[in-house]
Formats: C-alpha cells, sequence, structure tokens
C-alpha cells in the first residue's frame, strides 16, 4: 500500500504542472486529501505490522502521520484562499501546488521509515520539495533564504550521512547486516558504544536543521518567514515533527546501550541552547512570521528537555511536540489574514486587528494564551510535565534559568501579539473586505484541539503516546 501511495503521491504531484483550469486543482487536491487520509486509515488498521522492513507502521510513526492528515486539509484550503487573493498565475499556482504535494509526500516517508537510510533519503527529499516553496515570492529575500536553506540543508545532510557510516561501523562490529530500526534496537547492547556515540552525534546535530534545534535552526527560521503562510505552517510543524522523529528513532536506539545517559545530556545541552536562543531573538523580532519560527525553536527546545530528563518527560516531549503542531499551524494560518490585511508582518506597521477582523483577532488571542502555556492551553500540562520530570532529576537551577527564559519569550510574545491586536495603527492601510469567519474557523478547531487533548485526552490518545514511551523504559 505504502509504495502504491508514492506512485498516487508522484502522479498526482506531476499532474499539478499540468493544469490549465483552477477547478482542476481543486478536484486534483481533493483526490490528494481522499488519498492522504484512506492511506492514514490503512496504516492506522495495520499499525505495528512488519511485513515490509523499509516502512513500519509503528505508533510513533502513525501518531505523526495523523497529524500530517489532519494539518493537509486546512493547509490546501488556506493555500487556494492565499493564491487567489495574491492573484497568483496560474504556472505559479502549479509549482506551488506540486511542491506542497511532494513535500508531504516526503514527510509521510519520514514518519514511517524503519531504516536508517530509508529516513535520510526522505529526510532530504523533503529539502528539494521545500526548496519552491521558500521561493515561491521569488524576491530578493525569498532567493536569500532558499540558497540558506539549501546550504544548512547539504551541510546537515551531509553529517548525518557521515552518522550513519559511524554507525554503520557499529553494526557491521557486532555482526549484524541489518540496518533496520527495530533491529538495531534490538540489539543496540551489543554495539560498541564509542562507534555508536559517534554516529549518534553526527545524525543528532545533522536532523537539527528539520526539527528546529541549535546548532542548524538558522535556515528554518528564515524558510518560514519566507515561505507563503500555509506552507509555513507545514514547514514550522510537520517537518519539525520529522526532525523530532528521526532524532527520536536514533535516540531509541542509543538509549538501548550504555551511552544513552551520554546521548541524554547532548541532547540537554541543545535544548537549552535552543530556549536561550529563541528568547534572545525574539526579543529583537519585529516580524511576526518570524518571531513564530524562533517560538517554534523555543517550544521543540522544551520537548528535547523532556526527552533528555527521561521518566515521565519521555511522555510529556511526545505531547508537547502534538501540541504545538496544532496551536502554531494555528497560529501561522492567522498570520496569513493578519498579512493580508496590512500588506505586512512587521509589528510596527500593523494594529488595531481586533477591530478589523473580530473573528480572526480572537482566534490569535486564544492562540496566544496556548502558545505560551496558560490554562487552559494544554501545552500548560506538557511543559508542567516537563518542569516535574527536571525536578525529579534533581536540574532545579536549570529549571529556574528555562522558567526565566520563557518568562522572557511570554513577554515578546505578549508585546508583539496585543501590539496587534489593540495598539492604534501607525499609517493607513489599504482598504479590504472583511474576512468572512469560514476563514477562521481552521484555527478554532486546531486551537480547540490543543485545549482537548492536553485536558481532556481520550483514552486512544494517551495509549498511543503510553505505547511509544513503554519502548524507552
Amino acid at each position: 500500500m505504502i509504495i502504491a501511495y508514492f506512485i498516487g503521491v508522484f502522479i498526482l504531484g506531476c499532474t499539478f504542472f499540468l493544469m490549465r483550469r483552477r477547478y482542476a486543482q481543486h478536484i486534483t487536491a481533493g483526490l490528494l486529501i481522499l488519498l492522504q487520509w484512506s492511506f492514514t486509515a490503512y496504516e492506522l488498521y495495520r499499525m505495528n505490522f512488519t511485513g515490509f522492513d523499509f516502512f513500519t507502521p509503528d505508533e510513533l510513526g502513525v501518531l505523526f502521520l495523523v497529524i500530517l492528515s489532519l494539518l493537509m486539509l486546512p493547509a490546501y484550503y488556506h493555500s487556494f484562499l492565499y493564491l487567489e487573493k495574491n492573484n497568483e498565475q496560474m504556472r505559479v499556482r502549479n509549482i506551488y501546488l506540486a511542491m506542497l504535494t511532494f513535500f508531504c509526500g516526503a514527510m509521510s516517508g519520514v514518519y514511517l521509515s524503519n531504516h536508517v537510510g530509508m529516513t535520510w533519503i526522505f529526510i532530504e527529499l523533503t529539502t528539494v520539495s521545500s526548496c519552491m516553496l521558500i521561493y515561491h515570492h521569488r524576491s530578493v529575500e525569498s532567493l536569500e533564504a532558499t540558497w540558506k536553506y539549501i546550504f544548512v540543508c547539504s551541510v546537515s545532510v551531509a553529517l548525518s550521512f557521515i552518522g550513519v557510516l559511524f554507525l554503520s561501523i557499529a553494526v557491521t562490529r557486532a555482526g549484524l547486516e541489518d540496518f533496520t530500526y527495530s533491529v538495531l534496537i534490538e540489539s543496540a547492547s551489543g554495539l560498541d558504544p564509542f562507534w555508536l556515540k559517534i554516529g549518534f552525534l553526527f545524525l543528532f546535530s545533522g536532523y537539527t536543521v528539520k526539527a528546529g534545534l541549535f546548532p542548524m535552526f538558522t535556515a528554518g527560521v528564515d524558510a518560514k518567514d519566507q515561505a507563503p503562510t500555509p506552507a509555513a505552517a507545514l514547514l514550522a510543524t510537520c517537518l519539525c515533527n520529522g526532525g523530532f522523529v528521526a532524532i527520536f528513532r536514533v535516540f531509541r536506539i542509543i538509549h538501548n546501550n550504555e551511552g544513552g545517559a551520554w546521548a541524554q545530556k547532548v541532547i540537554l545541552v541543545s535544548a537549552v541552547l535552543s530556549v536561550a536562543i529563541s528568547a534572545y531573538y525574539m526579543v529583537r523580532t519585529k516580524g511576526y512570521k518570524r518571531l513564530l519560527a524562533y517560538s517554534g525553536v523555543e517550544h521543540i527546545g522544551l520537548a528535547a528537555i523532556g526527552l533528555a530528563m527521561g521518566g515521565p518527560g519521555f511522555f510529556a516531549a511526545l505531547l508537547h511536540v502534538v501540541l504545538h503542531s496544532f496551536v502554531k499551524a494555528a497560529l501561522f494560518f492567522q498570520f496569513g489574514q493578519v498579512s493580508y490585511i496590512f500588506k505586512t508582518v512587521n509589528r510596527n506597521e500593523a494594529g488595531n486587528y481586533f477591530r478589523i477582523n473580530v473573528w480572526g483577532g480572537l482566534a490569535l488571542l486564544i492562540g496566544f494564551f496556548c502558545i505560551t502555556a496558560m490554562p487552559p492551553s494544554g501545552m500548560f500540562v506538557s511543559e508542567s510535565l516537563i518542569f516535574l520530570s527536571m525536578i525529579d532529576q534533581r536540574h532545579l537551577p536549570l529549571m529556574i534559568v528555562v522558567m526565566l527564559l520563557l518568562t522572557i519569550i511570554i513577554w515578546s510574545l505578549g508585546r508583539s501579539i496585543f501590539g496587534l491586536l489593540f495598539t492604534p495603527k501607525k499609517s493607513e492601510y489599504p482598504p479590504v473586505k472583511r474576512l468572512p469567519l469560514a476563514e477562521s474557523v481552521s484555527q478554532y478547531v486546531l486551537l480547540a484541539l490543543v485545549i482537548w487533548l492536553g485536558i481532556y485526552p481520550p483514552d486512544f490518545f494517551v495509549r498511543f503516546l503510553t505505547g511509544i514511551v513503554s519502548q524507552l523504559t
């Protein structure tokens, strides 16, 4: 089925290049959503089936596959709105929709890959497909962001490939020939800790470019700032999730080895530096999309802290990444409306948004409370669990430092978002029609999921997370 899925994605993506009518684009996008949901339902049904070694629908992969499928529907809806409002030419529309389709297919491959080499291949495919999304505006700024993204991703992919080579040394020395995660996890205790540590260090460093962690986070910030907001929403959520999944799978291998404690220290250093860097830049940043991009660095950093703490931190890390996916997508979709109204995403050039777009302003206000982990946001639960895990591991001084950094981040977000909502605008903006409630519905649904899954999580969702965590304990 997965081969048929990839073939279907490839055919539909190529079909977009041939479009001459807009209704045909809508039909093709509908077929893609149907294919994605059918594939997701099929993988849910056959979860943990091991018939095809290169791809295995385990709990981790299926969880993030479901998130991708949930976000694809509003992403394509807002993409069509974006293309219509900007009156894009048919050729530009075709390229954008085709690349968005290839990107979603590549992300599905990252989530379900059960082979170290296959994960590396699909991670690289996400780079290829996302470049044209970043370069969509064909401006000097987007060109600079695209080349920066290609360069940093190329370096990161090279680092991760070196990590694969070092990992292969550990595997061959143990007398193994299978490079699938399932086999490596079972045989992890017999792998040479020295080569495994070096392999993990290079793989982790390489995959941070997708996860949005230190040291390779820089390219992702510019990419999300320059890409159209619907595409940026997927880059800030599904792509970061893909990097997190890739790191998580390699971490599961070394966690079953004597190098597990060392790997957690490496992750902790990267995570704390990520939170600190995001706090520094969020104070200085004036663009709303860039602010959200640095916010993603912060939140993936918090999830990585949970991963480094272990115990309840594993559960908290997964919950935090899931909830972050929904709230960050909602905020990017909403800032697409802000950009349309004010023709800018600079905080000094926008204001009185609550008066101009009441429904959008309310969604933005709720999104602020959710992203800053204030009750009733489900992220309050995940962050509380992360801090509890830090207390359990006797990292109280570090927890205080992280909380101080989060205070700076919350102040930075509050200053920008409340300024946008309530501060009078300094200059006139072009008159626009009042935006309908329908354009904000997706944000309300996503934010409701953040509250529901965190405060009143259904049993099947908890079983999903505990099933993943049980493989690390």
